[in-house]
């Protein structure tokens, strides 16, 4: 026991890691500010089981985008968010759906269809805007990105009408903040029902706001709502000793160990991934550096 609990305990300094190197530049920016708030949500859903350059790359044309289209054509984020509301009708992603019903694309990538500009882009200027190619500033490099698959765009589309169609998620990030503290649950649901948005993109967006909001009490019955399961997460489990590969029975071991162990789920959480992401580097720090290896 004493074993398992250091181990969660180093686990949980993995997560504490992962919020300086990813969480700290987010502190307190998006409470106060929709656009900053949208921002957050954004870099969290975009990524979507890639890899994460590409990801980054469809965040960054998506934030310039929208940029281009609300915040520079306004005097205020308050007018930028009226004009985002007025464009509501735009937002309906049913468009694409029905294209793809329409000529049986069934799960495929619309946006490649021949007739997918003439039949859906050309009518609606928002989605126009998110499949055209523009230069955009990645690092030091300029290059030229679309978004290119028509799950991307219905999730920004729906996401934009989440915000704009009710005041009270005006600021995404307050909104679900408030809501882990009143439902959970209802704000979960509220978020898998955006489109592309899975169970692990929606609990990787609850658990780094819980963990920038330590004060937000979550009972340890909804921690697997805050719990994102992926490779990484199933193969340390699977070493500490989790035979199951079902994500329910992963999250539910995985929350009871750090029950035991007296550690944070959230911090534990974002500490998996981190571990599974940056094995070599902590290798090198922890062990390379001795004098000697057994």
């Amino acid at each position: 026991m004493e074993q398992n609990d250091k181990l969660m305990k180093n686990i949980e300094m993995l997560g504490e890691k992962y919020k300086k190197e990813y969480l700290d530049f987010w502190n307190k920016k998006p409470e106060n500010n929709w656009w900053e708030a949208l921002k957050f949500f954004f870099y969290h859903s975009f990524m979507r089981g890639r890899r994460d350059q590409l990801s980054i790359e469809y965040y960054s044309f998506a934030i310039k985008t929208l940029e281009e289209l609300y915040i520079n054509k306004s005097k205020d984020l308050d007018e930028a968010y009226e004009k985002l509301k007025k464009d509501g009708k735009s937002f309906n992603k049913e468009c694409i759906i029905d294209f793809k019903k329409k000529n049986n694309i069934g799960l495929g990538n619309s946006i490649k269809h021949q007739d997918f500009k003439k039949d859906v882009a050309d009518i609606n200027p928002i989605i126009e805007s998110l499949i055209t190619p523009k230069k955009i500033q990645i690092k030091e490099t300029n290059k030229k990105i679309y978004l290119s698959n028509d799950e991307d765009v219905m999730m920004v589309l729906d996401t934009l009408k989440f915000i704009s169609e009710n005041e009270n998620r005006k600021n995404i990030y307050n909104y679900i903040k408030e809501q882990m503290n009143n439902d959970i649950k209802k704000v979960y649901n509220e978020l898998i029902s955006i489109r592309a948005i899975s169970d692990k993109i929606a609990t990787f967006i609850i658990r780094d706001i819980g963990i920038l909001n330590p004060k937000i009490k979550i009972k340890k019955e909804d921690y697997k709502l805050a719990f994102p399961i992926d490779t990484w997460v199933k193969q340390i489990a699977n070493r500490l000793g989790c035979k199951s590969k079902k994500n329910n029975e992963i999250k539910n071991y995985l929350i009871k160990i750090c029950y035991e162990s007296k550690v944070d789920p959230l911090k534990v959480a974002a500490g998996l991934w981190f571990l599974g992401t940056h094995s070599l580097d902590i290798l090198l720090e922890n062990c390379l550096s001795q004098k000697e290896i057994r």
